[in-house]
């Protein structure tokens, strides 16, 4: 009876230890975040000087004006063979004048547009083209039998400058940002025996 008893009480204490004291140690992975630092480009602006080519206007004064004059023109009056006019005869003529100076540092054509009259002896070129040199100065002028409203244009060539002009560009910088990432663990546990064996 007393064996029986300790028979028992052994299988009890056996069962127990088997279904309940963690005595197997068992690996298992588990996912944890984690900080890290990742490199990223970005593009950032920023000011740049840029030289570049510019074509501008010679300088120049002017100085407009109109002056009377007279010119002499023959006249001769004929029907047949009779003579009823033959002379010399005075004209009054007005001359719109202007004078150019070139004040820039280049030798330059300084084309002068005339408007607001008709011009002497059919001509139908109211511009003129003066060549000068640096501080050079002459006068285009033009005729005309009357000459009241009138006005003027100056286009005088163009030089290339050498400019700087500031500009935004973009440039490739490098940075960093700390970022959570996962990975795997292996962690260990101790189960039971009855678990170990059903599900390991």
């Amino acid at each position: 009876m007393k064996i029986g008893i300790a028979v028992g009480i052994a299988i009890t204490v056996l069962a127990l230890v088997v279904c309940l004291v963690p005595l197997k140690q068992v690996a298992y992975a588990i996912t944890v975040d984690y900080e890290d630092t990742e490199t990223y480009y970005e593009n950032e602006p920023y000011n740049a000087t840029e030289t570049y080519i510019e074509h501008i206007p010679l300088t120049f004064e002017t100085n407009a004006y109109v002056d009377e004059d007279v010119t002499y023109e023959h006249h001769q009056i004929i029907i047949g063979d009779v003579v009823f006019q033959d002379e010399i005869v005075e004209v009054t003529i007005y001359k719109a004048r202007v004078e150019v100076k070139n004040t820039d540092n280049i030798a330059g054509e300084f084309v002068v547009t005339f408007s607001g009259f008709e011009p002497m002896f059919g001509e139908h070129f109211l511009t003129r083209a003066l060549t000068l040199n640096p501080g050079q100065e002459e006068t285009a002028e033009c005729l005309a039998e009357a000459i009241d409203n009138w006005d003027y244009e100056v286009t005088p060539s163009t030089k290339e400058v050498e400019q700087e002009r500031t500009v935004i560009k973009y440039q490739q910088v490098e940075k960093q940002r700390t970022v959570i990432k996962q990975r795997q663990e292996t962690r260990y546990k101790k189960v039971t025996l009855l678990d170990y064996l059903l599900h390991y």
